[in-house]
């Protein structure tokens, strides 16, 4: 019953419930009966459930669904489990091989992925009652508008969570706010993903805790990151609403990538990071070097410039460092 609620979600009246390939249907026997196989010693299973966690967060989220069918120990520690990694690649046409009949295109918004995804989600969400989470994750690779994903996302951040990993290929997934739920957020990696003004006011004060933060190919409200804990920062690829400057803010830095500014932005200032070590700058957009993101980075000691078209004038590098 416990395997059942995750593989067969609302179905609706008169629709037919897909019967589980015979291996799982025989594991779920087996679990049912709490038996063994003869001469098997199961010594995973003795583990406690704290271990047994660790073990399933190496798991994304359909796999560790499916340890349910492995014995009746296993039956609900996926309703606690502290990671949640949900990637919608495990519902592709060929990662579900019982599913003979599923032939329409991927990147239809209609066919049997979204389905899937969209039932398996819902039920993982439902029945999930970790108070907390060390680590979300949800990456999206179809290029078709998921319908629920704003809702899981919400879902998932209201779980106070460690880590968050969202990446959304279509772009139009918009972060949502994460008021108190940022207490524990040490890590946040979004890529493709819209970022309004709340964004940054978060990063400012409501992220007390937030150490690294990660942005590829997003796009901006605000042009602005100001943080007085984040650690690492990279920006890789993202745009603005309107032309302007991007401006970082954050005096604790000690490893800094920006990489292939967009063309609308207009320059790049940083201010004083004194406890900044490494950095990485690579742009093809502007034509003469950024001295006022330079002067910034009096101590850093691992510099990698790349993609300028001007040359870099090394005598005034040599008297500025």
């Amino acid at each position: 019953a416990h395997a059942s609620r995750i593989s067969a979600p609302f179905s609706g009246a008169g629709q037919e419930v897909p019967q589980p390939p015979e291996p799982i249907a025989l594991a779920r026997t087996m679990a049912a009966s709490g038996k063994r196989l003869a001469g098997s010693a199961d010594r995973l299973s003795d583990l406690p459930d704290g271990l047994l966690h660790t073990v399933m967060s190496f798991l994304t989220a359909r796999q560790a669904v499916q340890t349910c069918v492995l014995s009746r120990r296993w039956e609900d520690l996926w309703c606690s489990m502290p990671c949640l990694n949900i990637d919608e690649r495990e519902f592709s046409t060929s990662a579900i091989l019982s599913d003979s009949d599923s032939d329409s295109d991927d990147g239809d918004e209609g066919g049997p992925n979204c389905t899937r995804l969209e039932y398996f989600v819902i039920n993982l969400l439902m029945f999930h009652s970790a108070a907390t989470l060390d680590v979300f994750r949800f990456h999206s690779v179809s290029e078709r508008k998921i319908k629920f994903a704003d809702q899981w996302l919400r879902r998932g951040i209201k779980r106070f969570p460690k880590v968050v990993d969202i990446d959304s290929k279509n772009c139009c997934c918009k972060l949502p706010r994460f008021g108190s739920s940022s207490s524990r957020l040490n890590r946040l990696h979004l890529s493709r993903i819209s970022l309004d003004k709340t964004f940054t006011q978060q990063l400012r004060s409501g992220c007390p805790v937030l150490e690294d933060l990660e942005l590829k190919w997003c796009v901006l409200e605000d042009a602005e990151t100001a943080s007085c804990t984040l650690k690492n920062l990279t920006i890789e690829h993202c745009t603005i609403y309107h032309p302007g400057a991007l401006t970082i803010k954050v005096p604790s830095l000690t490893c800094l990538q920006l990489v292939a500014f967009s063309r609308n932005w207009d320059a790049a200032v940083a201010n004083e990071m004194p406890f900044l070590i490494k950095a990485t700058i690579c742009t093809i957009r502007l034509i003469i070097l950024p001295w006022k993101l330079l002067f910034s980075l009096i101590n850093v000691k691992d510099l990698k410039l790349t993609g300028f078209r001007a040359p870099v004038c090394l005598s005034c590098l040599l008297v500025f460092f």
